[in-house]
C-alpha cells in the first residue's frame, strides 16, 4: 500500500513537472525570425485566424494608424476600384464615408468644383452650393471670383 501511495504521488509530481516546464513564452517565440514568420504565414493562409487577427488589429489604434500609413495599403484598399466595389457593397460604409466627407468644407469644395470642370455642376448651382456652406461656416478655400476670372481669361478678345 505504501508502494502504491509513493507511486501515485511521484506520478503526481511528475506530471506536474513536465506541465510546468511546456508553458510557453511568448516573447521567446516571437524573438526568433523564422518561428514568428511560420506564425504570420500560419495566420495569413488560415480564414478564421485571419478574420480574428483582423478584428484584433481594429481594436487596437496603434494597428490602425500603422494601417492608415502604410502606403501598400492604402494602394490595395483604394487601386482598382476596391473603394468602389466596396461602397456598392456596403452602403452603410458608403453613407459614413459621404458623411465625413460633407464635414470637411475644403474637401466639399474641391469636389464641387471637379465638377463644374466636368459639366455636373452649373456655375450658379456651384455659387449657391458655397455660399450655404459659407452660411454654415464651413471654410471651401475655392474661390468663386478665381473660377470666373479664369472663365474669363479663357475667351478670345
Amino acid at each position: 500500500m505504501k508502494n502504491k501511495f509513493f507511486l501515485m504521488v511521484m506520478a503526481s509530481t511528475l506530471l506536474l513537472m513536465i506541465s510546468c516546464n511546456n508553458a510557453v513564452n511568448i516573447d521567446q517565440i516571437l524573438k526568433d525570425d523564422n518561428t514568428r514568420n511560420e506564425v504570420f504565414d500560419k495566420i495569413a493562409a488560415d480564414h478564421e485566424m485571419m478574420t480574428g487577427f483582423m478584428e484584433v488589429m481594429m481594436k487596437d489604434n496603434h494597428a490602425k494608424m500603422m494601417m492608415k500609413g502604410n502606403k501598400g495599403m492604402k494602394d490595395m484598399m483604394m487601386g482598382d476600384g476596391n473603394m468602389m466595389s466596396m461602397m456598392k457593397d456596403k452602403p452603410e460604409m458608403m453613407k459614413s464615408m459621404m458623411a465625413e466627407m460633407m464635414k470637411d468644407g475644403k474637401m466639399m469644395g474641391n469636389m464641387m468644383k471637379m465638377m463644374k470642370e466636368q459639366g455636373m455642376m452649373s456655375e450658379e448651382c456651384m455659387e449657391s452650393c458655397m455660399k450655404m456652406m459659407e452660411d454654415k461656416g464651413m471654410k471651401t478655400d475655392v474661390k468663386m471670383d478665381e473660377n470666373k476670372e479664369s472663365n474669363h481669361n479663357s475667351h478670345n478678345h
